[in-house]
């Protein structure tokens, strides 16, 4: 068996040797140990509360270095959780950066029942470039001290009309977002769109629209969805969740002053 050189294994490993003996590079082969003490001397991982009581009794909110998957059918609520999480941590002094592609920056502020002071957006919105939110997220967390981030919603990264597999892009898409969070440390939460499905199916995270590399590529999918016997209620479920283990929990969840909160008297069904 060779390497994809062609060359043996035995003979590559006796001419190099001496140069991996010596070698010092930043991916360099390190105890757990030492690993462990290079880890504490660096940022500590954020655990921000979601807020929603049996949510956080079940996950203990969110950490930094995670990418959360948020679905749902049209209209179902994506956006309005992400505005609920995005007021109570801007209450508890987290600060959170809106990149929301679907609408106009005014309607972005008018969803708002009373508009979070740490909560920050693009004056102009660019789609389709991984580089450029790069760039604005780095310039939140610099200026601002930016700690998680809102993108709605994903498909807006990637030209629908100019790729070729739209499953795979949308897998790299992911990881390029993952590896942002874990090298900033940041929470980021997306917005995915889901498939069409009979309004009385109760939605899962494999329902999420082109790709299943979102969910395989996240930490946490949470789908929501609308009660069609309610005006003003709707079931939020955490799919899985890699960190704790938790997977398939309902909460229902109610509209209250223009943002959802947990329904007080049902608490978690599996």
């Amino acid at each position: 068996m060779g390497n994809k050189t062609g060359q043996n294994f035995g003979e590559y490993l006796v001419e190099n040797i001496e140069r991996f003996e010596n070698y010092e590079g930043k991916d360099k082969i390190v105890s757990l140990p030492e690993l462990a003490e290079v880890l504490e001397s660096q940022n500590t991982p954020q655990m921000v509360k979601s807020g929603i009581p049996s949510f956080d009794k079940l996950v203990d909110g969110f950490c930094s270095g995670e990418v959360i998957a948020v679905s749902g059918p049209r209209k179902g609520g994506k956006t309005l959780l992400a505005q609920s999480l995005t007021d109570r941590f801007s209450k508890e002094g987290v600060k959170s950066l809106w990149f929301s592609y679907e609408i106009t920056p005014r309607q972005l502020i008018e969803r708002f029942p009373e508009l979070p002071g740490n909560a920050y957006t693009p004056r102009r919105m660019e789609a389709y470039s991984l580089e450029w939110l790069k760039d604005r997220v780095i310039e939140a967390m610099v200026k601002e001290g930016v700690s998680v981030v809102f993108i709605d919603h994903l498909h807006y990264l990637l030209d629908l009309a100019r790729v070729g597999n739209v499953s795979i892009e949308l897998g790299q898409v992911v990881r390029f977002i993952k590896r942002m969070a874990v090298e900033l440390n940041l929470i980021i939460f997306v917005m995915c769109h889901m498939k069409k499905l009979d309004p009385y199916t109760e939605p899962n995270d494999m329902d999420v629209r082109d790709s299943s590399f979102i969910s395989q590529e996240s930490d946490m999918g949470v789908v929501i969805w609308r009660d069609l016997e309610s005006e003003d209620q709707a079931w939020l479920k955490i799919c899985y969740d890699r960190r704790s283990g938790v997977l398939e929990k309902k909460i229902r969840m109610v509209k209250v002053n223009g943002l959802l909160q947990e329904c007080a008297d049902v608490g978690i069904t599996a």
